[in-house]
């Protein structure tokens, strides 16, 4: 993994030039253009012909526009069936003068899922992949229910939904938390005590966000409805989702590039990646 490339994505999607990427805003237009831009170059396709599929709904008599950005990775064996990852890539923008520019929340994971779906494009899977890049996830899930309506039939075929939201944590953060619903439908015993038990070097993953820096806030969560995955949980769809849970700079103007832990971000990623390859390998082995 191209840990320098990682970093450089992180560092442009959290900077001050996109203005905390808003939902409807500039600066979240913007976000999105050198979203599928970044796609484009790393040879992703377009998903149904066009990276960027737009959405709007009313809010207070004023229609709102977002943009959700999908690309696609053809799979080896399986080219019909898919597993989904997503990333939401809006923020909070700017409040009084300050602006909230969400590195942690979630350019962290727009960056792991740019580098990941260069890397599968590069060597694809034996699933298809989605890179679902979700605008308004801030705002009630906005974009990641778009994508559900407008998509409906294409649920039929999604095997997974792997959820990134918040992997950089602040600097003393040191695990990776993660959640997962109905992957025994999916894995055998063996495979599914192998995905929970599995060790990185140096890095800790942990299941439940439970105990998570003893945060109240974490405690009365409800994690399956927390970020986009729960539009896929409501569909009965296999998800995991994989963050580190709140911590104090959580929207905040601090939540900032250089406030983030970059070593535990590049291991996170890596992680993730180790594990969506087993559960590739897994899925496929089944009948």
């Amino acid at each position: 993994m191209e840990k320098q490339l990682l970093l450089e994505y992180f560092k442009v999607i959290s900077s001050d030039g996109f203005e905390g990427r808003k939902l409807g805003s500039v600066g979240g237009l913007k976000a999105s253009e050198y979203i599928y831009t970044q796609l484009k170059s790393s040879g992703v396709l377009p998903f149904e012909g066009k990276f960027k599929h737009a959405f709007s709904f009313n809010k207070f008599n004023t229609v709102i526009q977002g943009n959700n950005v999908i690309g696609e990775i053809k799979g080896t064996h399986y080219p019909n069936q898919y597993i989904v990852l997503t990333a939401h890539y809006d923020h909070l923008g700017k409040k009084n003068n300050r602006i909230y520019n969400g590195a942690d929340d979630n350019a962290s994971g727009t960056s792991a899922l740019l580098i990941i779906a260069k890397m599968l494009a590069e060597s694809p899977l034996q699933h298809s992949i989605l890179v679902l890049f979700t605008d308004g996830e801030e705002s009630n899930l906005k974009g990641a229910k778009a994508f559900s309506k407008e998509k409906q039939k294409l649920f039929d075929d999604i095997k997974l939904n792997i959820n990134l939201d918040m992997l950089s944590g602040a600097k003393q953060t040191r695990k990776l938390r993660y959640i997962s619903r109905r992957l025994d439908s999916l894995l055998t015993p063996s495979e599914l005590n192998t995905f929970k038990t599995k060790q990185f070097k140096k890095f800790q993953l942990v299941k439940g966000f439970k105990s998570a820096h003893r945060n109240v806030l974490n405690k009365r969560v409800n994690w399956d409805m927390a970020s986009d995955h729960w539009v896929f949980h409501q569909q009965g769809i296999p998800f995991v989702y994989y963050g580190v849970g709140t911590h104090h700079n959580y929207h905040k103007s601090s939540d900032t590039y250089e406030n983030s832990n970059l070593l535990f971000f590049f291991n996170a990623t890596n992680a993730i990646y180790q594990q969506l390859l087993f559960l590739d390998s897994a899925i496929s082995s089944k009948p």
